[in-house]
């Protein structure tokens, strides 16, 4: 059996009839086509909510003077230590040297900082003495163990003198 002659497009060009190539070509492109469209009309995401906080309540730390009780600025916070969930643990402190000669960092425990954004002069006071900041380990290797200074347990209440004994 003969196959009819093929229908010609505007163009002079042959067309299928669906059956070959050039139709299968087609619905691919077609194909491919819509599902760009779609995945352009897709709407993105919305963005998660957006929370403002003042300066006054919020402070920016690392690099930040970190004073002393009396407020004399004893060092810079240089980095944060933090646990597996995020949470802070530590921060390592740079202190004094000139030029980078003589200076040393050690780790303290982050309940040994306090933090007062609304103070601009003091925003971090660590409550550390001179002497204790002398005999702190010094903080190298980010890769090992971190000697962490932590706070002195507090101390203990000195018992009064003994309740009296004797017949009642």
């Amino acid at each position: 059996m003969r196959r009819p002659p093929a229908a010609l497009d505007r163009m002079g060009r042959t067309a299928d009839d669906g059956r070959g190539a050039t139709g299968r070509m087609r619905l691919r492109v077609l194909g491919i086509a819509v599902a760009s469209l779609s995945i352009l009309a897709q709407a993105p995401p919305p963005p998660g909510q957006v929370e403002h906080v003042p300066p006054e309540q919020a402070v920016a730390i690392l690099g930040r003077p970190v004073a002393a009780p009396d407020g004399k600025e004893i060092g810079r916070l240089i980095d944060v230590l933090v646990d597996n969930a995020g949470t802070p643990e530590a921060a390592v402190i740079d202190f004094g040297g000139f030029m980078g000669v003589g200076a040393r960092k050690i780790a303290v425990h982050w309940s040994m900082l306090h933090f007062t954004p609304a103070d601009p002069k003091r925003p971090i006071t660590l409550e550390l003495t001179p002497d204790q900041i002398k005999a702190a380990p010094e903080y190298k290797d980010p890769a090992g163990p971190a000697p962490v200074i932590v706070a002195p347990p507090a101390i203990a209440e000195q018992p009064g003198p003994p309740a009296p004994s004797g017949p009642r």
